[in-house]
Parts: C-alpha cells; structure tokens; sequence
C-alpha cells in the first residue's frame, strides 16, 4: 500500500502481482497459486486492488500520504512520556492539519479484541494528531471501522 501511495508502484494488476511476488521471495517463501496453501502474489495484488476501491478509500485516495510519523509527549504525575508511531496513511486538510488517519489491517477474521486493540491504535493516532477520524480497513474482509476521537466516542 505505501508504495502505491508514494508513486513507487502503479496500480496495474500486473505490476502488482509482480511486486507481491518479489516480496513473497524477500521474505523467504515461494508464491503459489492457491491463497488457502500459501501466499499468493495473485491473491495480494487482487486486495489490494479491492481495497484502493472500497468507497472510503476512493474518496481519500487523491490525498493520502503514506507512513506518516506521529508523536506525542506528555506529563503525568511529573514524568513525561514520549510515545512514537507511524500512521499506516493520512489525509491533510486544505490548512495542512491532518484530517483522516488510515490503518491497514491484513486479518483474514480479527476477533473483538483484536479490533479493540486496533481501535484504541488508531484513536490514540486520532488524538495525538488533532485529526477529525480514524479509519482501520480490513483488507482480507474489505470492510471499513470508522474511528473518531476520544472527545467525540464519549458524546
């Protein structure tokens, strides 16, 4: 998806399938044709394409950026704590604050307390950042979690 995103890759089905294959290598296996034996290069390439067409993601696809860093430091009871990470993609509002965080999730079938775990992720990116959603998008299952900050879950 980052490379998508960055330019590096285009969207074609082909040089998908190509890349995914290569990454398949890199890490150490070998593609196979049936998803359920292994790790498909056709497979990969094919969520991909259905995730770039969820209606969310088209409708922020011209403005995602990829691999986004976030930080935050606070004080609590006189310690700080500095907390680092990397937002899977976001979009900027016009005024270059950000606007949409995306999380990318490969689970084939995430159990409630994985999503809990993910949701709290994405918020905690929300919150620190000041955007106005959150979105997880399950790629496997193509399905979207919308997300929205701390002030507003309590509302």
């Amino acid at each position: 998806m980052e490379e998508i995103l960055t330019g590096e890759i285009d969207e074609a089905e082909a040089s998908l399938t190509e890349r995914a294959a290569e990454l398949i290598h890199a890490a150490g296996h070998s593609p196979v044709a049936d998803p359920s034996t292994g790790l498909s290069a056709e497979e990969l390439a094919s969520c991909v394409l259905r995730t770039l067409s969820l209606p969310e993601i088209k409708a922020l696809r011209p403005e995602l950026l990829a691999e986004f860093p976030v930080y935050t430091a606070r004080t609590v009871d006189g310690k700080e704590s500095v907390t680092a990470s990397v937002a899977d993609a976001l979009t900027l509002t016009k005024e270059g604050q950000p606007q949409a965080v995306v999380d990318w999730k490969s689970d084939v079938a995430a159990d409630a307390q994985t999503i809990d775990h993910y949701r709290a992720q994405v918020q905690a990116n929300i919150d620190t950042t000041g955007a106005e959603r959150g979105l997880i998008v399950m790629m496997g299952q193509g399905s979207v979690i919308h997300v929205q900050p701390t002030h507003l879950s309590h509302a």
